[in-house]
């Protein structure tokens, strides 16, 4: 019952994508992303530098942490039921593993998220962020004494060397 998709209903008797896709959630958008034929994905992902399963990965995450934000949900501890897969960062971040060779962090986690949006974001964006969350982080450690700032990088899936991220290609 939007203006414009009731125009194009009522003129043209469809509704064309462009118009429709304004007034999805983005979680219709991510589901419809996942119908699209191969060579259609591959020109999405490829607005974002990834590949179509990357991509395909990222949007549930995405869509699972963008409602608990929007809801004003828990999000500091939430572990979403899908999983990125292993990437260069994850890697190079010489995150631990675990005894099948699993990564321990960064895979359903909030640094899983940091991580998707390394590869989304513009360097610059990214930086950004990044210098964001670490004065956050900052600030946390002088005003919170009964917690060691450790469990709390924990609790988020942050490695202790989450900034050498920013300087990962």
């Amino acid at each position: 019952r939007h203006n414009a998709t009731l125009h194009y209903l009522n003129n043209y008797g469809y509704i064309p994508l462009w118009i429709l896709v304004k007034v999805l959630s983005f979680g219709m958008v991510c589901e419809l992303y996942s119908i699209l034929k191969d060579e259609d994905k591959l020109e999405v992902s490829a607005v974002f530098g990834l590949s179509k399963e990357f991509l395909e990965d990222f949007l549930p995450i995405l869509s699972n942490y963008r409602n608990l934000c929007a809801h004003e949900d828990i999000v500091f501890d939430h572990r979403t039921q899908k999983y990125i897969s292993n990437t260069k960062y994850h890697n190079e971040l010489k995150i631990k593993q675990d005894e099948f060779g699993e990564y321990v962090k960064g895979k359903n986690d909030i640094f899983a998220l940091i991580i998707i949006l390394k590869q989304m974001l513009t360097k610059d964006e990214f930086m950004h962020m990044m210098d964001e969350i670490n004065l956050k982080l900052q600030d946390l450690t002088w005003q919170i004494k009964s917690v060691k700032i450790n469990k709390i990088y924990d609790t988020l899936g942050f490695p202790e060397n989450y900034m050498d991220l920013i300087n990962i290609e």
